[in-house]
């Protein structure tokens, strides 16, 4: 453990104390090609507006321990975040984040309690617009409310692009922001938003460590030396897939994903006028038989 910090025994000591203790998020990754083929087009078109694609896709083997050891010397400097990693100073500029990660530093910067360049956003409206039932009450936003498209999205909002270690299904403002912003097209400040996330992961304790795969592709950048270092290969439950739209409670059929309990229900009715044809069918024979 000595080596993962050059020495730095106050910083050892804050690791084991603070940081040892939290888990890293589990790492999603999102292929395109697979949001072609499952024909939603319409999440890839908005998502490739935002210029998400090369980070959502961006996969590789993961340093669980050099990541914790990344969180625990994170410090922001100006726009810039700094760390550093077994000795190896480690500073995230705007270039690094679109040569390593694919996106730039520009666009809208938004948040919670900063919508004011976001015209026309108001959480309840456009919860309502993007669920199943919009005359139902809203209690709380639950994403397993949404239809296909925003459900999609929410998924990838908390799983990838601003990941949390539990509940995932209660949508936060800061959520809902971010999914009225992809799903209109306003270009998010992604770096803005991922290193307050950052940040915000090494202030509170309830948060876990994101982007590890990210974070280990800087780790890479800057030549760490990671010999005998854990390196753990990524699962492919880690892949938003078929299973991951059916968790969600849909259900694919030739045309497309549906809701399952809209197929339950079609069923049903389908079996209903099924049985009202026969009882029709019948009385139509005891009239020729009563002839």
């Amino acid at each position: 453990m000595e080596n993962w910090f050059a020495g730095d025994s106050e910083a050892m000591t804050r690791f084991i104390h603070e940081t040892n203790r939290k888990q890293i998020n589990v790492p999603k990754v999102l292929e395109f090609s697979w949001l072609r083929d499952e024909n939603l087009t319409e999440a890839k078109t908005l998502l490739k507006h935002q210029k998400l694609k090369n980070f959502l896709e961006m996969t590789r083997n993961v340093y669980p321990d050099l990541v914790k050891v990344f969180y625990n010397n994170l410090e922001q400097d100006g726009k810039n975040l700094v760390s550093y990693v077994k000795g190896v100073k480690l500073k995230i500029n705007r270039e690094i984040w679109s040569s390593v990660g694919g996106i730039k530093y520009s666009w809208l910067k938004v948040s919670k309690g900063n919508t004011a360049g976001i015209q026309g956003f108001n959480k309840m409206l456009f919860y309502r617009r993007c669920v199943r039932n919009p005359t139902e009450p809203v209690v709380r936003f639950h994403a397993g409310n949404l239809t296909l498209i925003p459900r999609l999205l929410a998924h990838i909002i908390v799983w990838q692009l601003t990941p949390r270690g539990s509940n995932h299904v209660v949508l936060h403002e800061e959520d809902l922001i971010l999914l009225y912003c992809i799903m209109n097209q306003l270009k998010v400040n992604w770096v803005s938003t991922m290193v307050e996330h950052m940040l915000k992961s090494t202030r509170l304790p309830d948060y876990r460590f994101p982007f590890a795969i990210f974070v280990s592709k800087l780790i890479d950048y800057f030549e760490v030396d990671t010999t005998n270092e854990r390196n753990d290969t990524i699962k492919a439950a880690s892949e938003i897939d078929n299973s991951t739209l059916m968790k969600m409670g849909f259900h694919k059929e030739e045309d497309g994903w549906v809701f399952r309990r809209n197929v339950a229900h079609r069923a049903e009715h389908e079996a209903s006028n099924h049985g009202d044809g026969e009882e029709e069918n019948a009385g139509m024979h005891r009239e020729d038989e009563t002839v």
